[in-house]
């Protein structure tokens, strides 16, 4: 007799099909997906640094984080340093979060995802507040220091926060979530995928 069809690689085959359409309308939709990171981490910086942050410049997918800090330029003259982050980059939880929901067929999508999508904003913000932080308080913290006052500390506590807002939390916020709300489905299978590993083959 051949062996049923595991109940967790028919989920994750589902998740990794529609993974792909998901992706898709993400990239399609791009412009609007980055807008509310955008404006939060425009306001988180703006709250925090209000000294020597102007304010953000959105083009597209790429936020540009405009301050009052000088650097000198490759012509000689004096720049004002304008680190620029492509948002995008820490926004692809939201298709890995459709992808779930649907490769679990989730009731009440029509709340659970938008909901969850808004959850997400906070942790988009902090990649992009990160991802600036790097480049003014290490790359060019030399020259930086004078204005912002960052220590050898912040230095690593920027360097460390962007590596856990590039790395870690676009994936694990939404596998948190989805995991959350679809526990009974989670539960299922995780009983079913073990009593099928204990079925002898024949």
């Amino acid at each position: 007799m051949a062996r049923p069809r595991s109940v967790i690689a028919g989920f994750f085959l589902r998740a990794l099909l529609w993974l792909a359409p998901a992706l898709a309308a993400w990239y399609w939709a791009r412009d609007y997906v980055v807008m509310p990171a955008a404006w939060l981490a425009d306001k988180v910086m703006l709250y925090f640094f209000p000294h020597w942050v102007n304010g953000t410049e959105l083009n597209g997918i790429n936020l540009t984080l405009l301050t009052r800090l000088t650097v000198p330029h490759a012509s000689g003259r004096i720049a004002e340093l304008a680190p620029e982050v492509s948002v995008l980059s820490y926004c692809y939880g939201v298709p890995l979060l459709l992808a779930l929901f649907l490769a679990s067929r989730a009731k009440a999508l029509w709340w659970r995802f938008p909901l969850c999508a808004l959850g997400l904003v906070p942790f988009q913000a902090w990649g992009v507040c990160f991802a600036w932080l790097v480049p003014i308080a290490v790359q060019s913290g030399q020259l930086t220091r004078s204005t912002t006052y960052f220590t050898a500390l912040d230095q690593n506590l920027f360097g460390l926060g962007y590596q856990i807002g590039y790395l870690l939390l676009p994936t694990l916020i939404p596998m948190l979530m989805w995991i959350y709300l679809e526990r009974s489905f989670v539960i299922t299978v995780a009983v079913e995928g073990s009593m099928e590993g204990s079925v002898p083959r024949q």
